[in-house]
C-alpha cells in the first residue's frame, strides 16, 4: 500500500526528472561526483550559494529526495503547498531559530538528506564567502556525513539582484565527505562551529579549483 510519505516522494522524484530534463536541454546541465552521494542514510549536502536557482539545481543533481530551507513567509503564500511537496523547511529570514534546529536534527535522525549553504546568503560577486557557524553547528550535533557540492554557472544564469534569466552551462560537482573527525575528538572551543564551517568551505573551494581560498 502506498503511504503518504512514499506518495510524496514519488511526486518529488517525478518533478525532479521533468526539471532535470529541461535543464539538460536549456542549460546543458551536468552532474559530476554523484558516486559520493549515499544511496541511503542521513547526510548534509553543503554547497556554495550564488543564485535562487541553487536549491533546485542541487535537487535535480541528487537521485533521491532531499530537504531544503525556505523563508517562512513563502509558506503563507500561494506557493506554500508546492514547496512542502519538495520538502521545504520553514526558516526565519535572519537566522536558524531553536524550532528550526530541532526540525533539521529530527529530519537527519530519521535518515534523510538536507541541503545547507554554509555561506548563509547568496554571493554578490560570484566568489566564495566565509562560512557561518550554522552549518558547523548542525554537522557537530547531527554527526552525519557532510558532502561538499560546488555549483558552477548559476551566478551567470541568475545572479543576486538579477532580473533576467541567461541561458548558460551549469555543472554541479560533489566531493567525498568532509573530514571532520578531528573536531569530534577534541574539546569544544568557543569557535568550534565556525571552524567546522570553514573546513567545509575549504572542501567546496577545492571542488571549485581555488586551492582552499574561501573569500
Amino acid at each position: 500500500m502506498l503511504t503518504k510519505r512514499s506518495f510524496k516522494n514519488s511526486i518529488y522524484l517525478t518533478i525532479r526528472l521533468i526539471f532535470k530534463g529541461l535543464a539538460k536541454v536549456l542549460l546543458k546541465f551536468e552532474v559530476r561526483g554523484v558516486e559520493h552521494i549515499p544511496r541511503t542514510g542521513a547526510a548534509i549536502i553543503a554547497s556554495n550559494h550564488a543564485s535562487y536557482l541553487d536549491p533546485p539545481l542541487i535537487g535535480m543533481a541528487i537521485p533521491r529526495p532531499i530537504f531544503y530551507f525556505a523563508k517562512e513567509e513563502l509558506f503563507r503564500t500561494f506557493f506554500g503547498s508546492a514547496i512542502r511537496i519538495v520538502n521545504a523547511i520553514p526558516v526565519n529570514r535572519d537566522q536558524l531559530d531553536r524550532k528550526t534546529l530541532r526540525i533539521v536534527l529530527a529530519v537527519l535522525a530519521r535518515g534523510e538528506m538536507i541541503l545547507m549553504f554554509p555561506e548563509g546568503t547568496r554571493t554578490e560577486t560570484g566568489d566564495l564567502q566565509v562560512g557561518k557557524p550554522g552549518t558547523g553547528f548542525i554537522a557537530y550535533h547531527a554527526k552525519v556525513p557532510v558532502i561538499p557540492a560546488c555549483i558552477r554557472g548559476s551566478f551567470e544564469i541568475l545572479p543576486r539582484g538579477g532580473k533576467f534569466f541567461h541561458f548558460r552551462k551549469c555543472t554541479v560537482t560533489f566531493g567525498p565527505p568532509v573530514e571532520l573527525d578531528q573536531f569530534f575528538a577534541a574539546a569544544r572551543p568557543k569557535d568550534m562551529y565556525e571552524r567546522m564551517s570553514q573546513e567545509i568551505m575549504r572542501s567546496i573551494a577545492q571542488l571549485r579549483g581555488l586551492h582552499g581560498h574561501t573569500g
